[in-house]
């Protein structure tokens, strides 16, 4: 479990480990909320769940973070 910015807790398990992890953590809000040095390069590692709402391993992302669900 690690801790984000609003100190919510968060299971690291259901995150994809080569997806932002920022965007996992925070959500969909996440790129908005911060000067991203990568916001629509082609380096974005969230552009997928950007573009989809679903990280690699199949959960949910939603506005505000993980929903604690897969898809599917």
């Amino acid at each position: 479990m690690i801790r984000s910015d609003i100190m919510k807790n968060v299971d690291t398990s259901m995150f994809s480990l080569d997806e932002c992890w920022g965007i996992q953590i925070n959500g969909l809000s996440h790129c908005k909320k911060i000067n991203c040095k990568w916001q629509g390069l082609t380096a974005c590692e969230g552009k997928n769940i950007i573009k989809t709402g679903i990280n690699s391993k199949g959960y949910k992302i939603g506005e505000h973070g993980l929903v604690e669900k897969l898809v599917g």
